[in-house]
């Protein structure tokens, strides 16, 4: 027989919010034309959207629904940015971190209202190594806010296209 040290914490016992979790952008449509568009921002401290805590969010699978084909011959990227605060907004400015992270060039079926996941790129590679590293996680702050952005281009003007990013993640508390 041995000494027992009981670390059990009594009070973690419920669930207070179902992980992991679907979330879903608003539309991405002709007005986001070469644009950097801020699909979501994760911040401690929510002033626009939902704040995330000083806990670690991990990003375990985004897609992108094509809800209206796209003018010919365009193209969409989704990957991270930052913005200097969660309050920064329309005509606001951010910074590119990697605008293709999640989505490279020729990732998504434009020409198709359909589903894509992820068929290359940074991303799927961390997938596959089954790593969490990158911005597979991305931490929570409330000074360069971590994006999730879109940038959809087109040789000609953007005349038609709509569809949403989907990002399935869980929000690992901080119980310190």
């Amino acid at each position: 027989m041995g000494t027992i040290l009981d670390l059990r914490r009594t009070d973690l016992r419920t669930n207070v919010l179902e992980t992991p979790y679907w979330i879903t952008s608003a539309d991405i449509g002709i007005a986001c034309d070469d644009l950097d568009t801020i699909l979501f921002s994760f911040p401690v401290t929510g002033i626009i959207g939902p704040s995330y805590g000083s806990g670690l969010i991990l990003i375990h699978m985004i897609a992108f629904e094509c809800t209206t084909t796209y003018t010919a011959n365009s193209d969409l990227l989704v990957g991270v940015g930052s913005i200097a605060t969660d309050d920064i907004t329309t005509d606001g400015t951010i910074t590119d971190v990697d605008v293709d992270e999640y989505f490279e060039t020729g990732d998504i079926t434009l020409t198709t209202a359909a589903w894509s996941v992820p068929n290359g790129g940074d991303y799927l590679g961390l997938l596959v190594a089954g790593t969490y590293s990158a911005y597979a996680q991305i931490v929570p702050a409330d000074s360069t806010v971590l994006c999730i952005e879109a940038q959809v281009t087109c040789d000609t003007t953007l005349a038609a296209g709509s569809g949403r990013v989907h990002a399935l993640i869980s929000v690992l508390p901080n119980v310190s």
